[in-house]
């Protein structure tokens, strides 16, 4: 079969969503970045004058503690630093660490996932919003608190696509697709270089795809999904300025990533360009040992720093080292150099040599302001995912009525702020429990809230009492979920139902037969299908951060409506897992026949299909139109829709545009999305709403690198979720 292959720009549509998914050449894509030769002068005299064991310094990574030795900094000895949050205490180490023999400041980081103060959704929330301009200026605000602490750096955005919700660490990542995840990562990179500190791509590359979503698993993914599916947000990521990547625990193909030279040096830096840094994961140069691909320290370090690592954090394995290999001649010194260049080259960049460090004593203003708290508010309504809601309970009209808010995550300021909190303060969170109690006065209602167990719900000593409270009120409204604890690294599950006796006590206030609102927390999709089956209404909240309790009750009263959409599939059952919606077709596709691709004691379709998302009016998509029907290589298909709001209020509805190459010489998923828009549409109103996607987005990588755009027959879909669309079709032709 004929096909071509484009090297040139990675194409935005709508949103940006198409950002790093074809093989752009590196001098092609224009980044906030460039060489600059005044910087690389100046980097050349620093290299000049510095020892091998000064320039080894620039290359680790320390961890601070109370009793952290502040002469490592004054010594030279470390180039970066992670954890210290206190701006009196960053301040004091960047003056160690100019007060060394060549000045060289130190880059101050930590873990910025989701906000420093004010704590924003967790990411998979975020993700769920579908709005990268959102999630943009949530990192934003993350950035500017981070930066006014003395920071420069935040171990942020985990980009690992992932099929698994099995895996603790979905609640860090974009969820299972690679277009959202792409558009996601820019975004937070852009937002972050916004507020004044730089990212970190991690974790590079495949982590999220561990075996039986076990943390820290191996993987195994050919090189053509790896480039179609895992990688495209990280391209995304450096191409919107991401100055460091942070390289996986995990082995790749049998090779661990933290030593990995096909993705390090002939991806990364090579085809993709990348002049920043490449930094290890938490000690994971020594667990080369454990992973069988060194058998000693020195080995581990060699292996690393050849394969393309550049700094190592948390370990010793440079420090104790390298000089060693230098001086054996195992490792040239050139590598050495171009390691520290890169370092040098980010600080540069980041102005740690040019402009004053921030004012500690100026950073409380800058933090928790009531724009960031708004900000916050408004990306937790934007991140709610409503699943159900049965003769329209939601939004809830409580006037004259009573309101009973059962489980203990209703009113725990920890769950609200979810795992990864940062600086974030627990008296600065918002609950639910607080925040619906606040408007009961105003709203003419009352609200009884009883726990019914603490938020893991290990005991049903609580229940009498909430079944009570249930039994005593008009209409109930049930906060259950993970923990923040149960869902964050080292938090795989292998039954990923309500944690504990959860279940049991919403199976005990239903009974009570009041109209029931769930309100699940978690980072990721859970096993809900008897709530599916017997609540009517299920919103699913997340861990929604700082102003999440407020938003929540904005939501629930019809203040503001829910606009989120799925970023994962959400399975009926854990025995379904992996599930995800661009799957690819089998021969025998599940039907009636006995010998078909099914299961005999469930469903093959999911519980809830990925880009899926109900609000308070509803949506009817109609006279899909293509401008062309047959096109060439350098067009785009321009495809428009008419969306109507056929419901009572005004509502946000995210358009989602997928495809399929049904004939190709490799079989390819029935479903891919390639563009999105989220719109307003007011009631009885229609929007007409374009897309137009280049030619060469509908491609795919063969397994030695090559993207091709096979000619043949394509299939357009348009619609509110991966199976609720209309569909045509057009030809591309040589």
């Amino acid at each position: 079969m004929a096909a071509w292959r484009r090297i040139g720009t990675a194409c935005c549509v709508a949103l940006g969503v198409l950002a790093g998914s074809l093989t752009a050449g590196a001098a092609d894509v224009a980044r906030p970045f460039g060489l600059d030769p005044a910087v690389e002068r100046r980097i050349d005299d620093l290299l000049a004058r510095m020892t091998l064991a000064e320039k080894i310094g620039q290359l680790r990574q320390g961890g601070w503690s109370p009793d952290f030795d502040l002469g490592q900094a004054s010594r030279g000895e470390i180039g970066s630093l992670t954890n210290a949050e206190d701006p009196h205490e960053t301040a004091r180490i960047q003056k160690a660490a100019r007060s060394s023999r060549l000045g060289i400041p130190i880059l101050l980081a930590d873990n910025v996932i989701h906000g420093f103060r004010t704590l924003f959704p967790v990411p998979i929330a975020l993700a769920a919003s579908f709005e990268p301009d959102l999630v943009e200026e949530a990192s934003a605000w993350a950035g500017r608190e981070a930066h006014a602490a003395g920071l420069h750096w935040t171990l942020a955005p985990m980009v690992d696509l992932t099929r698994d919700p099995r895996w603790g660490r979905v609640v860090e990542g974009p969820g299972e697709d690679p277009v959202l995840g792409a558009a996601m990562a820019a975004a937070q990179v852009r937002g972050f270089l916004k507020g004044g500190i730089m990212a970190s791509l991690k974790h590079y590359a495949g982590y999220g795809a561990a075996e039986a979503g076990r943390d820290y698993n191996t993987t195994e993914i050919s090189p053509g999904t790896m480039r179609d599916i895992y990688l495209p947000a990280f391209r995304a990521g450096v191409e919107a300025g991401s100055q460091s990547v942070m390289a996986a625990f995990n082995a790749l193909n049998g090779t661990p990533a933290t030593a990995n030279p096909w993705t390090l040096q002939t991806i990364l830096k090579g085809e993709w360009g990348f002049d920043g840094f490449v930094i290890s994961d938490w000690d994971s140069v020594w667990e080369l040992m454990n992973h069988g691909h060194a058998g000693s320290p020195a080995e581990a370090a060699r292996r690393a720093m050849l394969a393309g690592l550049d700094v190592e954090m948390a370990g010793d394995m440079f420090k104790e080292n390298l000089a060693d290999e230098v001086a054996a001649g195992r490792i040239p010194p050139a590598r050495i150099d171009d390691a520290v260049r890169r370092v040098l080259r980010v600080k540069f960049r980041m102005g740690l040599f040019d402009r004053p460090d921030p004012d500690p004593a100026a950073a409380e203003a800058q933090m928790l302001t009531p724009a960031a708290r708004e900000a916050a508010k408004a990306a937790a309504i934007a991140s709610f995912v409503l699943l159900k809601n049965d003769r329209d309970l939601l939004p809830l009209a409580p006037r004259g009525k009573r309101i009973a808010l059962i489980g203990g995550i209703a009113a725990s300021p920890a769950d609200h702020m979810g795992s990864w909190g940062a600086n974030g303060r627990q008296d600065d969170a918002v609950t639910l429990a607080t925040a619906l109690t606040a408007k009961a006065a105003a709203g003419g209602f009352t609200v009884t809230t009883a726990a019914g167990c603490d938020p893991a719900c290990r005991s049903e000593e609580g229940f009498a009492e909430a079944v009570a409270a249930a039994r005593s009120a008009d209409m109930v409204v049930v906060a259950l979920g993970e923990p923040w604890w149960m869902t964050a690294e080292g938090t795989s599950r292998t039954q990923l139902g309500l944690p504990n006796r959860q279940q049991a006590l919403l199976e005990a206030v239903a009974a009570t037969g009041k109209p029931v609102v769930l309100v699940v927390f978690g980072g990721r999709p859970m096993t809900i299908g008897w709530a599916a089956e017997h609540v009517p209404a299920i919103l699913y909240a997340w861990s929604p951060g700082t102003m999440g309790g407020a938003a929540l009750a904005e939501v629930l009263l019809g203040e503001a409506a829910p606009t989120g959409r799925l970023p994962m599939t959400m399975p009926r059952a854990v025995g379904q897992i992996p599930l995800y919606y661009n799957h690819l077709p089998t021969g025998r596709p599940p039907t009636g026949d006995h010998y078909s691709s099914k299961y005999i004691d469930e469903e093959v379709t999911p519980l809830f299909p990925f880009g899926y998302g109900l609000t308070y009016t509803r949506f009817a998509y109609a006279d899909l139109r293509l401008a062309e029907h047959v096109l060439k290589p350098g067009d785009s298909v321009e495809a428009s829709v008419s969306v109507t709001n056929t419901g009572p209020r005004a509502g946000r509805e995210t358009v989602q545009l997928y495809m399929r190459d049904p004939v190709a010489s490799k079989s390819r998923p029935v479903r891919e999305l390639k563009a999105f828009r989220k719109v307003s549409i007011a009631p009885g109103a229609t929007e007409r709403v374009t897309f137009r996607v280049p030619v060469e987005a509908f491609g795919f990588h063969l397994d030695d690198g090559r993207y091709v755009v096979e000619p043949g027959r394509f299939e357009i879909h348009v619609g509110g979720s991966a199976t609720d669309t209309i569909g045509t079709g057009f030809e591309v032709r040589n």
